[in-house]
């Protein structure tokens, strides 16, 4: 991994904040029972520690040990800027794994079990995903899709060769890929970005490329959905169901 100057990893790791813990409750309603700088407390009685004391001095340290305050730190800017995200800036990329088992299920059975089947709209037809119903996300990627269906074949196009579940790692790391949880779909895999196609490292020095519409991004951010071409590490595919980053205490507006 190519080592950048310590001034240049601190300016980029100073964009990081604690963010508001009452946005896991602003996001996901009944299935958060309480979140304050010291704890989170889940509905069926599961309660986290809002901070954890495992290193976060590097970036590297960062996305690999991230705990409930990391995973607000950076803003998502929900329908706005068409720029490219600066330096190191991948609001929601930093996730604390054990939330999200927690809230979709602990393992590849337990995620399963809650698993359900929704239809998918496509230039021939109908086809199915499987999606998680905690907190209706799978009503929430239907009406998606429905909304997809509506706009332009050229930019409908964009939504074809849909995936969702997959219970994997993502790649070059042992951290679970969102779409184990049944909470992300990936759209057109063949005509979209991935930062790992340009550089390994993740403190490299990357250029951007997109060519998702964001007509498309827009109403995904509608229902909840993060994108990851909004992420300096960009994967322009990828759409992952993240409430609490819409939430009125954590959403930028900035156009």
């Amino acid at each position: 991994m190519r080592c950048l100057p310590l001034l240049g990893v601190l300016s980029a790791l100073v964009t990081l904040s604690w963010g508001n813990p009452e946005c896991y409750v602003q996001g996901y309603g009944p299935l958060i029972t309480s979140a304050d700088e010291t704890s989170l407390l889940l509905r069926d009685g599961t309660r986290f520690p809002y901070h954890t004391p495992t290193p976060k001095g590097t970036w590297d340290e960062t996305i690999n040990n991230a705990d409930l305050s990391v995973q607000l730190s950076q803003t998502y800017d929900a329908g706005g800027i068409e720029t490219p995200p600066p330096y190191l800036f991948d609001p929601g990329r930093l996730r604390y794994q054990p939330f999200f088992q927690a809230l979709y299920g602990k393992d590849k059975k337990g995620i399963e079990a809650n698993l359900v089947t929704i239809e998918w709209p496509t230039l021939k037809g109908m086809s199915t995903l499987r999606v998680n119903r905690v907190g209706g996300v799978d009503q929430k990627l239907a009406a998606i899709g429905r909304e997809i269906a509506a706009l332009p074949k050229k930019e409908r196009i964009w939504a074809e060769g849909a995936s969702t579940y997959e219970y994997r790692v993502i790649k070059d790391t042992d951290r679970l890929s969102m779409h184990s949880f049944g909470i992300a779909i990936d759209l057109a895999p063949t005509k979209t970005q991935y930062w790992k196609d340009e550089a390994p490292s993740e403190t490299a020095r990357i250029g951007y490329r997109n060519t998702m519409p964001l007509s498309i991004v827009r109403i995904f951010e509608k229902h909840g959905f993060i994108w990851g071409g909004r992420w300096y590490h960009y994967d322009t595919m990828h759409f992952e169901y993240r409430p609490e980053l819409f939430a009125p205490s954590c959403v930028s507006h900035n156009r």
